[in-house]
């Protein structure tokens, strides 16, 4: 239906910060495990992508820092709020469950994202559903592939231990469906475009 940049210059600047000092932590343990979010590679290899792939080459995506475009799938009333006050930690998983903890939940593919989304039931966004999507800076990507995760050790890899910056939960190797990317300060995302969308039944 729709697709609108997000430009807050507040959040930017704290998302620019929080980038920078987890560029420099990273630096300074000498690097760390470099992964790539297919959100890139999808669109790169793909021959009818041609503004998506200019989208992503203007980002100049901090790739030391593991910083990617990703998706978040939620009410398009949500996501309005989103953009104009930030994410919300104590919110997270308010929605779909938190199979990796209370975090700030991403996802590589948009049809992952859209298993989050919800329509608003009344106002201008009646019947329509939101993604956000999103910069993520991943910093010291803590992976997972078990069926069954040891959450409480992951998120204490994060907020306790501080050895990792964010959970990648690989469902995609474990069960077949998709890769979630996870982290617990909403300062590591910036939400910049916001699609509003209807579903339509094949």
């Amino acid at each position: 239906v729709t697709v609108q940049r997000n430009e807050n210059p507040t959040m930017w600047a704290e998302y620019y910060r929080m980038r920078e000092q987890l560029k420099a932590k990273v630096a300074s343990m000498g690097g760390t495990t470099l992964y790539e979010a297919k959100t890139a590679s999808t669109v790169l290899g793909a021959a009818d992508a041609r503004e998506a792939q200019d989208l992503l080459r203007r980002a100049d995506l901090c790739k030391e820092a593991n910083e990617f475009y990703l998706f978040h799938g939620t009410k398009p009333s949500a996501a309005k709020s989103i953009c104009e006050s930030d994410f919300m930690v104590k919110k997270a998983g308010s929605n779909a469950g938190t199979l990796y903890g209370p975090g700030l939940y991403f996802a590589e593919s948009s049809s992952k994202s859209d298993e989050y989304a919800a329509d608003d039931k009344d106002g201008i966004f009646a019947g329509l559903f939101g993604i956000i999507v999103c910069r993520v800076t991943c910093g010291v990507i803590n992976y997972n592939d078990d069926v069954n995760p040891p959450v409480q050790q992951l998120v204490d890899s994060v907020l306790s231990h501080q050895t990792h910056h964010c959970i990648l939960g690989d469902r995609e190797k474990c069960r077949g469906t998709y890769r979630e990317f996870i982290v617990f300060d909403n300062k590591q995302a910036y939400p910049e475009y916001v699609v509003i969308y209807k579903r339509v039944d094949e």
